[in-house]
């Protein structure tokens, strides 16, 4: 059987080359799942190979980013090596570019800033991967990336052997120059062009004339889709200096790039498309996920709640914008109207149930319905309320219901609906009135009675032409003029700055009237919850507002993204800022060791370590073993999230080291915690012979044996005599004080069979092993007796 790292256990493979194997297991101690990268016999035993291993993991301890898997612990003894992996629970690039040939621009703009973002935090180390390709990129099952595989990396400008794989390898390696940053920087380049197109930039299968293409041939950014040939141009020029100089000034170009050509959304849509093809693989998971529950009733109560009239559930997330959108145009429209309604001293009628305020994002919340009875509207002159911040988890209060047009209008401008607008008629009566009363009482007067002309003229037209004219004039121009639907004109992001466990950032929003406009922040950080805030902003043309979060813990060496949304939607959509947090010192506060042997016969020594620390940044641990003095294996791992671990290392040895003294010596942050146990072993045996044995003429029988023992404890010797295969006797010796024992032990046999079988047996046995041995021969062989002549009787000569 294969060895196995000890510690874990292994649930299946997960691949296999000539170099070793990949396997999924568990750590005993925690039920942690892990990948195990075991290097093969024939290269444990080649001392180059076996130092590119020990290379790798001294490497990987240093290298502590999202972006890169995480080694757990480095296991090597006398049986194997083995390098403990963060389990990536998803697929390599490789696969993915197998089953569906490319992966689309923004995909392929995902898989490469991954990758970036760890060559950047290699290359801040001062070092180079030297082997970036698909088969190195491990994509999960959310769309994140994560690179693996670091077997060859040197230094930045070490001389090295021309190694890597030629599909991807830069014309400085074809040449046999140092490699660099840059390096790197052509590979992830030409990787990026394989997701793009479905092939390698260069693709001769015979290496002289692949390295002449790498060295010589057109960069084919023609095969490249329009908006980012330019980064493929720059990550595969030829020379050197003509490229990015690292991984992290090609990181700013690809964002610039990406967010002209694709929009500030491109990150989000991309990490959708590699989930979605991941999913398409999930057989190929180490650990598959299992299916989700269905939420879809759930989902369209949910966001729809209260709104009977709607029908069918596709696309729930499209139907609840919509129905926010609407809702934001009804009230800003009818808001206007009422205003100018009361302008001129008229009272709205009493309107439907309308809904309130447009839905929104993040799905956190509800849409807000509004009363069916509506509410009595601020005039503009009116100061507006104080725009109030809201933390995940809060529903903000709903916005003041709209109102319909007391006309019957549509409140976003459609036909009318209902009788005629009982607005036209006070603006024909007081036109007619006073035109037809000044013609008609010159004629009639003088014709007719004397009688009428008195009490018609005097009554009606002094009354009608002082108060019908001034009311017309300032009515007319406030109805027709209509309020305009909010729009977001620009938004922008101050930055983002982290001072301890806080985070602050600004955001300034520019919009075309004073209607409310709803402001979504969302703050994220690798490892946290994150958090929302929401802001109900109305009564101006443009704010500023400060946004915060109160961390709990500074966030040392991950990245505090700040993404602000709006509805309506501003321009280019989303807004996103981020700041860096450098890497925090950490310091170890605490370090206690100590080590215990299993029971006899047991062969594992196991090192409990305690570690306190001043922070939750990575702490490289190191358990060195000894026995009686001299190395005999060592552990190494990385400790970090939390500011105290326990940790477990165990070394098997090949024996039971009886007798003998254990050691263990751990190294973290500085500090060093020493234990040592002396292994406690019961009497055994090691070997039993015997190296003499006689049998005399006279049935003396004797026996020289030899006893070897693992300690000077006591050991019983039992020799057994037997003739024929019958014992005819047995001696019992007790054995102790020594290492090593020769006793010779006789018997006389009373009688000796001829031609018979003799034989005699040494056996020791005890709880810490045993041994036997076993002699003997024939006897002399049965002489036969001696021949008898039968007498003839004597005949007389016969005369001739």
């Amino acid at each position: 059987m294969e060895w196995s790292a000890p510690g874990y256990t292994e649930i299946k493979q997960l691949g296999a080359g000539a170099s070793g194997r990949v396997a999924l297991a568990v750590h005993d101690e925690t039920g942690v799942k892990v990948a195990i990268k075991y290097l093969s016999a024939d290269y444990r035993r080649d001392p180059a190979a076996l130092a590119r291993f020990q290379g790798e993991a001294r490497l990987l301890t240093a290298l502590r980013d999202p972006n890169i898997a995480t080694m757990w612990e480095y296991i090597q003894d006398h049986e194997g090596a083995a390098i403990v992996m963060e389990l990536v629970n998803g697929v390599s690039l490789r696969a993915l570019l197998r089953e569906n040939g490319t992966t689309g621009p923004e995909a392929a703009l995902v898989v490469l800033k991954g990758s970036l973002l760890g060559l950047a935090k290699a290359h801040a180390s001062g070092l180079v991967h030297k082997d970036y390709k698909p088969e190195n990129v491990m994509v999960r099952d959310d769309g994140a990336s994560k690179l693996v595989d670091f077997g060859i990396a040197v230094r930045q400008g070490a001389a090295t052997h021309p190694e890597g794989t030629p599909g991807y390898m830069a014309p400085e390696l074809w040449n046999g120059l140092p490699a660099s940053p840059a390096t790197d920087v052509y590979a992830a380049t030409a990787v990026f062009f394989e997701c793009l197109t479905g092939h390698r930039p260069y693709r001769s299968t015979e290496p002289s004339v692949l390295g002449y293409q790498h060295i010589h041939a057109p960069v084919p950014s023609h095969d490249a889709p329009e908006p980012v040939r330019e980064l493929v141009r720059r990550g595969l020029a030829k020379d050197p200096g003509a490229r990015p100089a690292g991984a992290a000034a090609f990181l700013d170009e690809l964002e610039h790039t990406a967010t002209a050509a694709y929009g500030e959304d491109w990150e989000r849509r991309g990490r959708r498309r590699l989930a979605e093809l991941v999913a398409l693989l999930a057989l190929l998971l180490p650990t598959p996920d299992a299916p989700p529950p269905e939420v879809g009733t759930s989902l369209a109560h949910t966001v729809f709640r209260g709104l009977r009239g709607l029908r069918g559930l596709r696309r729930v997330h499209g139907n609840a914008v919509r129905v926010g959108l609407a809702a934001g145009v009804a009230l800003l429209v009818t808001v206007g109207v009422v205003v100018a309604v009361r302008g001129r001293g008229v009272e709205p009628a009493p309107a439907g149930a309308a809904v309130a305020g447009p839905t929104l994002s993040q799905g956190t919340t509800e849409p807000a319905i509004a009363s069916p009875t509506p509410e009595p509207q601020p005039t503009p002159e009116s100061s507006p309320e104080p725009s109030p911040s809201f933390t995940s988890g809060e529903s903000p209060p709903a916005l003041p219901p709209a109102v319909t047009d007391p006309a019957g209008t549509d409140p976003v401008g459609t036909d009318p609906v209902g009788t005629d607008p009982p607005a036209t008629t006070p603006r024909q009566t007081p036109a007619k009135t006073p035109t037809k009363k000044p013609t008609k009482t010159p004629t009639t007067t003088p014709v007719k009675t004397p009688t009428q002309t008195p009490t018609v003229t005097p009554t009606v037209t002094p009354t009608v032409t002082p108060t019908v004219t001034p009311t017309v004039t300032p009515t007319v121009t406030p109805t027709v003029t209509p309020t305009p639907p909010p729009a977001v004109l620009a938004l922008g992001i101050g930055r983002v700055t982290v001072t301890g466990a806080r985070a602050a950032g600004q955001v300034n929003l520019r919009v075309n009237g004073t209607a409310p406009v709803v402001v979504t922040a969302a703050w994220t950080a690798p490892g946290t919850p994150g958090r929302t805030q929401r802001m109900r902003l109305a009564g101006a043309t443009s704010y500023s507002r400060a946004l915060s979060w109160a961390m709990g813990e500074r966030p040392c060496g991950r990245t505090v993204t700040l993404t602000v949304t709006t509805s309506p939607a501003a321009p280019g959509g989303a807004k996103t800022a981020s700041a860096a947090v450098p890497p925090c010192p950490t310091e170890v506060t605490g370090l206690r060791a100590s080590v215990v042997m299993a029971a006899a016969p047991g062969r594992a020594a196991r090192a409990l370590v305690r570690v306190t620390a001043s922070g939750t940044e990575a702490i490289p641990v190191e358990a060195v073993f000894s026995l009686g003095g001299e190395r005999v294996g060592a552990r190494t791992a990385n400790l970090s999230g939390r500011r105290s671990y326990a940790r477990t290392f165990t070394h098997t040895f090949k024996t039971r080291p009886c007798g003998g003294t254990v050691s263990v010596q751990v190294r973290a942050g500085g500090r060093t915690a020493t234990a040592r146990d002396t292994i406690p072993c019961p009497a055994g045996v090691r070997q039993v012979s015997i190296v003499r044995s006689v049998l005399g003429a006279r049935g003396a029988a004797t026996a020289t044996v030899s006893v070897t023992t693992v300690n000077e404890q006591p050991v019983t010797l039992n020799v057994a005599f037997a003739m024929g295969g019958t014992i005819a006797a047995t001696r019992r010796i007790t054995l102790s004080g020594r290492l090593s024992y020769l006793e010779t032990v006789s018997f006389v046999f009373p009688k000796v069979p001829c031609g018979a079988t003799w034989s005699v047996r040494a056996a020791a046995r005890a709880p810490g092993g045993s041994g036997s041995d076993q002699a003997g021969g024939p006897t002399p062989a049965c002489e036969e007796p001696p021949a008898t002549k039968t007498p003839q009787p004597d005949t007389p000569d016969t005369p001739r």
